[in-house]
């Protein structure tokens, strides 16, 4: 048996990088194990350089030529992450994974368009809807907006927003609407 894959067009989550140093090499690493559409800006494309990743393309503020060869280019007319997620939906992408420093408001707006996962101030958030069911070990933290929730089972509160699971197993959260809800854990 063959251990070759076929991956088709637009078939991994593509990969936004919005920051340098919102992400440590290991996660980074993991996350272009499958040569994902990498997407960045002015700001990040010489971190990504420097650590001899192929960029795909940027939106920039002005338009530049790079050592590396066939980026594609396109200026930015408004916010770097709205504009990039427009373009996944654009282009036909079902998901992607956002390196970035904080949670934009913006992603609960692209969430019934995108499987989007964003790794951010040490954590890494889903979206998701009605309710959230995940296997964790003792003690893991979770993250989420208790104004969001109808149920919980097997998490204790341990401040505001944050919970702890109880014990190994599965944990469950159920939300009071249909809004995307941002859930996070600890990377």
């Amino acid at each position: 048996m063959s251990s070759h894959h076929i991956v088709k067009e637009n078939q991994e989550p593509a990969l936004i990088v919005a920051s340098s140093n919102a992400l440590d090499s290991e996660h980074l690493g993991q996350l272009l194990e499958w040569s994902p559409t990498i997407l960045t800006n002015d700001y990040a494309i010489d971190f990504l350089f420097a650590e001899g990743i192929k960029v795909d393309i940027v939106f920039t503020h002005q338009e530049t030529t790079y050592a590396q060869e066939q980026i594609k280019q396109f200026s930015i007319k408004g916010d770097f992450i709205t504009e990039t997620l427009d373009y996944l939906i654009a282009h036909n992408y079902k998901a992607v994974n956002v390196i970035c420093d904080t949670l934009h408001p913006v992603f609960y707006r692209f969430a019934a368009s995108l499987n989007i996962v964003v790794f951010a101030a040490g954590k890494r958030m889903v979206f998701v809807q009605h309710n959230y069911e995940k296997w964790k070990v003792k003690g893991d933290r979770i993250y989420v907006d208790e104004t969001q929730l109808k149920s919980v089972v097997g998490l204790r509160k341990v401040a505001d927003n944050v919970f702890e699971v109880e014990q190994d197993g599965f944990f469950y959260l159920g939300f009071n609407s249909d809004n995307f809800v941002a859930v996070g854990e600890r990377l």
